[in-house]
């Protein structure tokens, strides 16, 4: 038998969910300050423009204004280490701000800013990543000198060529390709995707004296309080940021410039400034999905075994990005690199700068979009040798042993920026938790009836009339993130504790998790225990909350933190029981001699009042300590997901309906079960919509955003989806090295699989192959050749 825990695996309810449901949490917008300006933007009607004149006087006289913002006063900073400076006199997208308005309120704002008075040289505009990589296209940035970017001075890509591609190469390609039974070949494109939180980005900004504090509605507290320091000028210690109760990331949660141009406006004001997106500002000034367009080729035996391939991909990079080749260099990585035993791999990827906004990671950053390609590629590659899909799957997938690295490696890079000793890639392995893949496979192939409904390729599950249902499978890896965390834990006189993180709940469980393993681990109630997170005053240092890092590094700190107090607490216990500290367990707000339990204990609330002050304090051990045991190698960071889904397709009217979902995810341990399950179900929806609906449209002639509300950009609602009795979320547990109580990351990898899952059903229903960038009603009809692609 597993171990058993008392709260560990528990379906409790939220930490969080009280506050919330009676309106006592406090949202962005249930902050206010007294004497508090709003902040708002004039904004870019073009794509590329050089600001000839700003005339601000007519603004500036009128009621109500209290500081205008432009180019031509504020520092000439780069917020988060990008090209642009915090305003720029040239605007590089449809929507980059041109000035900042602070008045008494939104309405006061937003009329003076009509009275600014701007004149404009238009400049020429690229918004397509291949027109942009020609001779002779417009730069998006003249003084960089070209449209591939490959690093700077604040984003250094040791790896990156200097002609812009990022290289990966395992064994001899060319030799794989030849002694190959088959070649494959095909191009796909993946679409853009709005983060699409449901707060748009908001911040509040306030000084007292010399020392600045801003409240934020962030993922990533620590970056912006790195960034403020950076672009103001003052030190981190005079600098306090407070994640609000945070409303979805999805990987785009960040204030970044907004945040330090409402602390420039009310340092020259001296009132606090808050400056709160509208919704069609979110979706046009701040972040969005890469879309990519790729290039594959694979080598394939007769057996099924993938010999050789060859994946070439450029990214939307947009006008700029503080994430340089994090996206392209995680897919690269992992779905490109390891999510298949591939005898050898040549993989080639660049950032294509565009006049259009910013293109950084969503959920499953790299993954998503890559896999999108290389999922319906592969399946292609199953039907060329004749196998059944998720039997190649099974034969072909990674494992426990198989080669391993970071994202951060494929730049050049290790922690926090700073240049790796050699260029060449050092590999590591997979952990057995791995082994978590293959099993995944099994699991949906036999929930799902997959061996029932699968009829061969180009032969549908059913027909009827014009309907057609088909069946699809899909796989993938997504790094969890295992990197350096502190938590601290201090247990209180009545022996309750507080554990202090820079963790943030945005809206994935973070604050319960962390409760429920700091519960576990020093033998308390899950009631006994609360969190303090995400405030730099006084939570100690971690980067926040991206790329499924939460579980595997700021819960696995919380519990080194728990476990360092629990030592303490032990020691003042063996005095007085007269045994080793070793000698100890804790159970039930009780600490016991082992084996004695009958006997009697001291509780633990006795034994804070004799510390006197107990405090637990912890930094996550260093990955070089995770070591595999058989072949010494550090065992790197990921987690696994495997879909099949299965749809009906409408053959008139290209209508496509997702009919049952049966997807199964490797968490290590679930701390939670609900709410991984919430998780599953998250990320599997923001597939669908990859896949399905969510057309980011730029008319390309004027790079302006054809679609900026959610009436026309459509995401998926609960009537897209399968009935709850069709969704079937298989939690698999494998436990891993690095996370608290072998639990880790998951909350992503829904995302992966279900787009290519989608498209590999609809061939399996229509028998043409859609390598385009959705599976909308006009693609699928032109794909069956009745209509025109609008």
């Amino acid at each position: 038998m597993g171990e058993e825990f008392s709260v560990l695996g528990k379906r409790l309810p939220r930490a969080d969910a009280v506050a919330k449901v009676t309106g006592k949490a406090k949202f962005m917008r249930n902050i206010y300050l007294p004497r508090m300006l709003e902040l708002r933007f004039l904004r870019s009607p073009y794509a590329h423009a050089k600001i000839v004149k700003i005339d601000t006087s007519k603004a500036e006289a009128f009621p109500g204004v209290k500081a205008i913002l432009t180019y031509r006063n504020v520092p000439l900073a780069h917020p988060r280490g990008k090209l642009e400076y915090l305003l720029n006199e040239t605007v590089r997208y449809c929507g980059d701000e041109v000035a900042a308005i602070a008045a008494v309120d939104r309405d006061t704002a937003n009329e003076a800013l009509k009275l600014i008075e701007v004149e404009y040289e238009v400049l020429p505009a690229v918004f397509d990543t291949e027109e942009a990589m020609q001779p002779g296209a417009p730069l998006v940035h003249a003084e960089y000198g070209t449209n591939m970017f490959h690093g700077s001075n604040d984003q250094l890509i040791p790896r990156c060529r200097p002609d812009g591609w990022l290289p990966i190469d395992i064994g001899d390609v060319e030799k794989g390709f030849a002694e190959a039974d088959y070649i494959l070949e095909g191009a796909f494109q993946t679409p853009t995707q709005y983060h699409c939180s449901p707060s748009p980005r908001s911040v509040i900004a306030q000084w007292t004296g010399e020392e600045l504090t801003v409240w934020c509605d962030t993922q990533l507290a620590y970056y912006l309080h790195e960034d403020l320091s950076r672009s103001l000028g003052i030190p981190l210690s005079k600098i306090r940021c407070i994640s609000s109760t945070c409303v979805g990331g999805y990987g785009g949660k960040e204030p970044e410039k907004v945040a330090t141009l409402a602390a420039i406006a009310a340092k020259r004001t001296g009132r606090p400034v808050r400056a709160i997106y509208t919704r069609e500002e979110d979706i046009t000034s701040t972040r969005v999905r890469a879309s990519y367009k790729a290039w594959e080729k694979v080598g394939l035996k007769k057996d099924g075994r993938i010999a050789a391939v060859s994946h070439r991909m450029i990214s939307n990079f947009g006008s700029d990005n503080p994430y340089a080749f994090e996206d392209l260099g995680a897919g690269a990585i992992q779905t490109c690199s390891t999510l298949y035993e591939y005898e050898t791999v040549r993989w080639r990827g660049a950032n294509v700068m565009t006049n259009t906004v910013e293109a950084i990671g969503m959920v499953a950053f790299g993954d998503t979009p890559q896999a999108f390609a290389v999922e319906r590629f592969m399946d292609e590659a199953a039907e060329k040798t004749g196998m059944d899909p998720v039997e190649f799957r099974l034969k072909n997938c990674t494992r426990y042993g198989d080669r391993a690295q970071t994202l951060y490696t494929a730049m050049g890079l290790a922690r926090h920026g700073v240049p790796l000793p050699s260029t060449e890639i050092e590999w590591g392995v997979m952990g057995t938790d791995m082994d978590s893949l293959q099993e995944g496979l099994r699991q949906v192939r036999a929930k799902s009836g997959w061996k029932e409904k699968w009829q061969g390729w180009r032969t549908p599950v059913e027909i009827n009339g014009a309907k057609r249902k088909g069946i699809g499978v899909a796989m993938g890896i997504h790094n969890t993130i295992y990197a350096p965390y502190a938590a601290t834990v201090k247990m209180n006189h009545d022996g309750t504790a507080t554990v202090l993180s820079s963790g943030t709940d945005i809206g994935e469980g973070f604050e319960t998790a962390i409760c429920q393993v700091v519960a576990e681990a020093l033998g308390l109630r899950y009631e006994d225990v609360t969190a303090v997170l995400s405030d730099t005053a006084v939570t100690p240092a971690g980067v926040g909350i991206f790329g499924s890092i939460g579980t595997s590094s700021g819960v696995a700190a919380g519990m080194h933190a728990a476990n360092d107090a629990k030592r303490q607490l032990f020691e003042i216990a063996a005095k007085r029981l007269g045994v080793s500290p070793n000698d100890l367990e804790a159970k039930d707000r009780m600490v016991y001699v082992k084996g004695e339990r009958a006997e009697g204990g001291i509780p633990i609330a006795q034994l804070c009042l004799m510390g006197y002050q107990v405090t637990g304090n912890a930094v996550n051990p260093s990955r070089e300590t995770i070591r595999d045991k058989k072949s010494g190698k550090i065992i790197y960071s990921l987690c696994s997901v495997a879909t099949i889904i299965e749809v009906e397709v409408d053959t008139e009217t290209g209508g496509l309906t997702v009919l049952r979902i049966t997807s199964a995810h490797d968490c290590g341990k679930a701390i939670n079960p609900t709410i991984v399950e919430n998780q599953i179900a998250m990320a599997v929806t923001v597939g669908n919509g990859f896949a399905r609906s969510e057309e980011y449209i730029i008319d390309q002639k004027t790079g302006v955003l054809l679609n900026p509300n959610l009436l026309d950009y459509k995401i998926m609602t609960f009537l897209d989806m399968p009935k709850m009795k069709d969704f079937d979320k298989t939690i698999i547990e494998f436990p891993c090295a690095w996370g608290p109580f072998g639990a880790k990351g998951m909350s992503e990898t829904g995302s992966i699989a279900a787009a290519p899952a989608i498209a590999n059903a609809v061939y399996n229903a229509i028998g043409v192959r859609i390598r385009g960038d959705h599976l909308t009603p006009p693609r699928i009809l032109e794909a069956l050749g009745k209509v025109p692609r609008r």
